[in-house]
């Protein structure tokens, strides 16, 4: 048997030759701006689900549950509805620990008392 490429194990198409350090970061860079894009569509979808769920949206509109609404509206699983408010919950969490993330340190870090430094030398290495 001979031996595949890393990306060919995986489905991709076998590597191109090299591209240039200047058309390298272009690529990196469409690549950051499409992941920024997609965090952001990520970040609006979860708030729009959690409101929609908090809302209680089905009702109004005849359903009887959120995963009938998430079927009848959008064609996606009772799992697909329910991992799209994981995705919410968890964002939200996220972002309050992000928000609250500098504020907890201090109070974390003030909270502790100072470390007793030593006063005798650190051994050298062997």
């Amino acid at each position: 048997m001979g031996e595949q490429h890393e990306d060919q194990e995986h489905g991709a198409e076998p590597a191109r030759p090299p591209l240039t350090a200047a058309r390298a970061r272009e690529v990196t860079a469409g690549l950051r701006e499409a992941m920024d894009d997609v965090r952001r569509s990520v970040a609006v979808l979860a708030a729009r689900v959690r409101d929609a769920h908090a809302a209680r949206i089905w009702l109004p509109l005849g359903h009887n549950n959120w995963e009938s609404y998430c079927d009848a509206e959008f064609g996606i699983s009772r799992a697909q509805a329910y991992r799209l408010l994981d995705v919410a919950r968890s964002l939200t969490v996220i972002h309050g620990a992000i928000a609250a993330g500098t504020e907890t340190s201090r109070t974390r870090d003030s909270a502790r008392p100072p470390r007793p430094r030593s006063t005798t030398a650190c051994p050298s290495a062997p």
